[in-house]
């Protein structure tokens, strides 16, 4: 039987913003955290939380990841909570860095007992956006396949017919990086949006396990390169240069880029498939697993297994990549 009063019962703490609970806020913004009982009550309240302290939390995260040295977690620290009444403790933290950070207050009744911890859920979430995504983000999604020249025109069902039946691979041709870029003024200047977001521009299956006609966008073979497919024959210049045309264009006239690099999973025959089938997921049958989604199995995808730290440094690797173009 407990002899600790009903009050400092762990069911009785109450926590905002909620154990459990995810916030979003912006850098610059600050968040409050509250802690209360339904009456008096006397000890010291504490916040433990790794708000403070990202750049000790990126170097144990490289660090594991690097050296495989063990996550001592330095970057968790108990912050006092100040009284704000009888059985209310409060400590309002300023949100200056960008990252994912967490949060969960307690109570101690004093210097010899156990941390009383509010009940419900597990540690508060907090995501912290960079400070210029609070205004002039809207976002134009281009998918540089669709940028045809005006009045193109595809072959009818009809005549590909006869041609699928006998097992030929056709895909019309294919919108360009240089067609989009000639539209960037009416996106960004006469629509106002301030940021392009370039769907998936990685080359793709076109036979081997191919979806539809075309072949979907994010079945990556390479997230290295482009698909040369999106950009014109030059002789002067190659996929991945048109590529940077394209990010030029969208830099000069003040927007930003981004791309989506769908690092969940690759298409069949991968670069990443080939050189390192140890880093895909395996059904018990040990065939490779297809990722889906609402009842649906994309049959087309494989589902990268991140469990192994050598496919974490690879797709960094990616991401450096990328910010360099």
């Amino acid at each position: 039987m407990c002899d600790r009063p009903a009050l400092f019962m762990p069911a009785i703490l109450t926590q905002s913003p909620a154990p459990g609970s995810a916030l979003i806020r912006h850098a610059g913004d600050h968040v409050s955290f509250l802690l209360a009982t339904p009456g008096p009550a006397t000890g010291r309240a504490f916040l433990r939380t790794n708000l403070r302290n990202p750049a000790r939390r990126r170097a144990e995260v490289i660090a594991a990841v690097e050296q495989g040295a063990p996550r001592p977690g330095l970057d968790w620290e108990d912050l006092p909570m100040t009284p704000d009444g009888p059985g209310r403790w409060v400590l309002p933290l300023p949100l200056p860095d960008v990252g994912v950070f967490e949060a969960k207050a307690y109570l101690l009744e004093n210097d010899h007992a156990a941390p009383l911890w509010p009940d419900g859920g597990g540690n508060t979430r907090i995501k912290v956006e960079p400070a210029w995504t609070v205004a002039e983000n809207s976002i134009y999604a281009a998918f540089p396949r669709l940028y045809r020249p005006p009045h193109a025109a595809d072959a009818t069902d009809e005549t590909l017919a006869p041609l699928d039946l006998a097992g030929y691979t056709v895909i019309p041709p294919s919108g360009t990086f240089r067609e989009l870029r000639g539209r960037l003024d009416h996106i960004l200047t006469d629509m106002g949006f301030r940021i392009v977001l370039v769907l998936p521009p990685f080359p793709v299956p076109t036979t081997h396990a191919r979806m539809g006609r075309y072949g979907s966008p994010f079945a990556a073979t390479d997230f290295y390169s482009v698909d040369p497919a999106l950009a014109e024959f030059d002789q002067r210049t190659t996929p991945l240069e048109q590529f940077m045309e394209l990010a030029d264009g969208i830099h000069t006239r003040g927007g930003r880029l981004f791309i989506d690099i769908p690092i969940n999973h690759t298409g069949w025959a991968s670069r990443l498939m080939t050189a390192h089938p140890e880093w895909f997921v395996r059904n018990a049958d040990g065939s490779f697993h297809s990722p889906g989604a609402w009842g649906v199995t994309w049959a087309d995808l494989v589902k990268l297994d991140y469990a192994h730290t050598a496919l974490w440094r690879e797709m960094a690797d990616v991401f450096l990549h990328w910010c360099r173009q």
